[in-house]
């Protein structure tokens, strides 16, 4: 596992963009900007810490000019990933710390068919949906085909494929050797 500490600057971004998906999904009326059907700023910025931390992680060693974040303009059509490094694009899943030990490792399964799809790469993280709080935990990581294959359905908020078991996440030296 690895902590990342977002600066002011980007817990600003994160909560000023989760008030814009809130207000662009609430004029669409819509109940919320994805499958979990809800559209709650707090949940929102869950997401967008979570991707700011994993992209602030790999330009730890990759270099910034390669890592492309789709996650920053919710309108475009997200085709690629949250996350894209050269043709690999990564899923980001966030989670808040007291929803970790009892959901851990979730995708929901018209996501992860086109996650599989796409060989897409999923990161799990946790985080708390506030701006006090500026530390996101990036817990590990699964190729999405590894979910698919050894994950079991489980209903929460919504239909998910779990991946129930710990020791099939990937640690974070593992990634940093496979995108080196």
């Amino acid at each position: 596992m690895v902590v990342i500490e977002l600066s002011e600057s980007e817990l600003s971004w994160c909560l000023e963009n989760a008030k814009k998906i809130v207000e662009h999904y609430s004029k669409k009326g819509s109940k919320g900007s994805g499958t979990y059907n809800h559209n709650k700023v707090d949940s929102n910025l869950v997401g967008y810490k979570s991707e700011v931390a994993c992209k602030k992680w790999f330009s730890e060693f990759i270099p910034l000019q390669e890592v492309r974040c789709h996650f920053e303009d919710y309108l475009q059509p997200n085709t690629n990933g949250d996350i894209q490094i050269k043709t690999q694009g990564f899923e980001i899943k966030g989670l808040r710390p007291h929803h970790w030990d009892k959901f851990k490792r979730c995708i929901p399964p018209h996501q992860l068919e086109k996650y599989v799809k796409h060989d897409r790469i999923v990161v799990w993280t946790v985080t708390t949906g506030d701006i006090k709080n500026n530390e996101v935990d990036i817990k590990g990581w699964n190729w999405c085909k590894e979910v698919k294959e050894h994950g079991v359905f489980r209903q929460t908020i919504c239909a998910n494929i779990w991946l129930k078991e710990d020791d099939r996440m990937r640690d974070l030296d593992s990634l940093k050797d496979l995108l080196s």
